[in-house]
């Protein structure tokens, strides 16, 4: 939080809600396989299974809690998205729509929580973190996903030099860096105070249409979205042309597609 005021977290926060609210539909119809990859580790590292109770904290579209009750665990969702929310409970899973700072349950409830690329969306995670401590059960397990820095995640990363290349600016509200927790020693020092705290890193491969690619991250992720949205259409074409080549380079396959390398962040911790 060093360097942003009060006024600029809460505005940061308040965005990123906004942002949500609008890109909820794309996200849940586009970036499902992407997420997929990383899910079952996370499960396993909150040691989630038959009976176990878990929260899904920033549920989004409800992918990591359908997981979650298919190994026979009782979850509960929560986003601070409604739009997100009810996309979830579309799909069968139940969710409530909440600010992670205000959780709507008792102390010491659940014996599993998880989030999924959860933690640089948040204005305040250590407050976030502190408030799944007072949810979960002393020896319980927590476990959370951040995507890894760009060159270890091509999937997203290699969206940022052709966006950058627009020279669009001023779009997203001062806040937290968003690849803070990419770095183990950020992670490790967030989880200060758990238990068997661990850090790992995971790697999967998604294979997709670059040009339908380049639309579903641009009308699906808040930032990136965001610059997009305010470029010319000449401009939003270029920079979809200028992906696709970049894209097609490195990770072309025969028929097209492109198969894109994805890496995240996986930290986990038991309650003391």
């Amino acid at each position: 939080m060093a360097g942003h005021t009060d006024r600029e977290l809460d505005a940061f926060g308040d965005w990123e809600r906004q942002a949500w609210e609008e890109r909820a539909a794309p996200y849940a119809a586009s970036l499902g396989d992407l997420t997929r990859g990383s899910i079952p580790a996370l499960l396993d590292a909150a040691d989630v299974g038959p009976g176990c109770r878990v929260l899904d904290v920033g549920c989004g579209p409800g992918f990591v809690a359908l997981a979650a009750a298919a190994r026979g665990a009782v979850v509960v969702g929560a986003d601070q998205s409604r739009a997100m929310v009810s996309i979830a409970r579309a799909a069968g899973a139940g969710a409530v729509v909440t600010s992670v700072a205000r959780l709507p349950f008792r102390d010491r409830v659940f014996g599993a929580v998880v989030a999924g690329y959860l933690l640089n969306h948040l204005p305040r995670p250590e407050v976030a973190v502190a408030s799944l401590a007072r949810v979960l059960r002393p020896g319980g397990r927590m476990a959370m996903t951040v995507w890894d820095l760009p060159e270890a995640n091509p999937a997203l990363g290699l969206f940022g030099p052709v966006v950058t290349e627009l020279g669009l600016r001023g779009v997203v509200p001062p806040g937290p860096d968003p690849q803070r927790f990419s770095a183990e020693a950020e992670l490790r020092r967030l989880l200060e105070g758990w238990r068997e705290v661990a850090v790992d890193r995971l790697g999967w491969t998604v294979t997709v249409d670059p040009w339908a690619w380049f639309d579903a991250v641009a009308d699906a992720t808040p930032r990136t979205g965001a610059v997009l949205a305010q470029a010319a259409p000449e401009q939003r074409a270029q920079a979809r042309t200028r992906y696709v080549e970049v894209a097609t380079a490195s990770y072309g396959c025969a028929d097209g597609r492109v198969e894109l390398p994805a890496g995240a962040v996986l930290g986990s911790a038991i309650r003391r």
